[in-house]
């Protein structure tokens, strides 16, 4: 199956008519509430992948332990534009003939300890599979042993004479980081590595894993030099490596669920100067290092606590969509998913894309 041309055509749909005045799509600056997704439980730690041609919207709540642990559960989201007159649409719809592959995910993830933090991730692995072969790829962290491990799963889809076979791995722990303290929130990095990009995810340039521990006392970002990477599920099974702690991003306080898209870093953290509770802050990488974090100020947090941000780019959007956690008044109880817009200049190299 040719999983770009797939995904091409709802783009073409939404953006092909050139002559109306809405050509490119904006994200709101105000802050709304994902009603769709969120219920009178704690639902938060999203990811938003591209997995089988599909926008699937991935994320942490407690609603099917009723308040209890953490499951990692999901929504087919949708996000349209009219460019005839301007207005956004995003929403919810269901999973359809994939939801069997989707429950077999959940199953192998999902038992009854907490599971927190989803980052997803689909890629062809040019170097040991055919392009027919498609690799989702989820990492996650689960405190199964007594600390947050950061495990995952992958599957690899092949199309054999137009019929398609998923197979699905057994759970691994991440063998790369090892402190016996909780590490979580694992996200790539790398100098020309996209996230979410239609064009297909090149993990031949991941340069860096970045991820949370407490190994210290207080939870602090670190990040650990991946090799050169010819086959990615190799890597993340391979020893040990040394990791480094980052000086310009971390403090004495509370820095966590680290979220790198381009050259954009977001993060959560409870250090003085915010305006209460964990609030959201961003990093750009440029000449080799992370620049001081700022805060994304009261337009975005709040007295109450932001948590886990993510950073999206799509095409022909002239800004950025940001989706991140909250347990501020007016939702629908607990900690709520919130999305916003927020300046796509924070990524430097967005040319990127419009060179594709």
């Amino acid at each position: 199956m040719n999983y770009k041309i797939l995904f091409l055509l709802p783009i073409l749909t939404l953006f092909g008519c050139p002559h109306h005045e809405y050509n490119t799509g904006h994200f709101p600056e105000i802050v709304i509430n994902f009603a769709e997704v969120n219920t009178v439980f704690d639902d938060y730690n999203s990811n938003l992948p591209i997995i089988s041609h599909q926008y699937s919207f991935y994320f942490s709540s407690n609603r099917n332990s009723m308040g209890s642990n953490f499951d990692i559960v999901g929504k087919n989201m949708y996000i349209t534009w009219d460019i005839i007159d301007g207005t956004l649409d995003v929403g919810t719809n269901v999973f359809g003939s994939r939801f069997d592959y989707v429950s077999q995910i959940f199953d192998t993830i999902n038992t009854s300890c907490n599971e927190l933090g989803p980052y997803f991730m689909g890629y062809t692995d040019y170097q040991s599979y055919s392009e027919s072969e498609w690799i989702d790829l989820f990492l996650f962290a689960s405190d199964c042993d007594s600390d947050f491990d950061i495990k995952y799963v992958y599957s690899v889809t092949t199309n054999n004479n137009g019929v398609e076979e998923t197979f699905i791995s057994s759970l691994h722990k991440l063998s790369i980081i090892e402190n016996g303290a909780n590490e979580l929130y694992p996200t790539f990095f790398g100098n020309d590595f996209y996230y979410f990009d239609e064009y297909g995810t090149d993990v031949s340039n991941l340069e860096k894993l970045l991820y949370c521990s407490d190994k210290t006392g207080n939870y602090n970002i670190y990040q650990v030099d991946l090799p050169a990477v010819t086959n990615l599920l190799n890597v993340l099974d391979s020893q040990e490596m040394l990791e480094e702690y980052l000086p310009d991003i971390n403090s004495p306080n509370d820095d966590k669920c680290p979220y790198v898209n381009g050259n954009l870093l977001v993060f959560c953290s409870d250090r003085p100067g915010g305006f209460g509770g964990f609030d959201i802050y961003y990093s750009v990488y440029e000449d080799g290092d992370w620049s001081n974090p700022e805060n994304f100020g009261d337009r975005i947090n709040t007295a109450y606590d932001e948590y886990r941000p993510i950073i999206i780019h799509y095409n022909d959007f002239n800004n950025n969509l940001m989706i991140f956690s909250s347990n501020r008044p007016g939702g629908k109880g607990g900690y709520d998913l919130y999305y916003t817009g927020i300046d796509q200049s924070l990524e430097l190299i967005l040319t990127f894309y419009e060179n594709q």
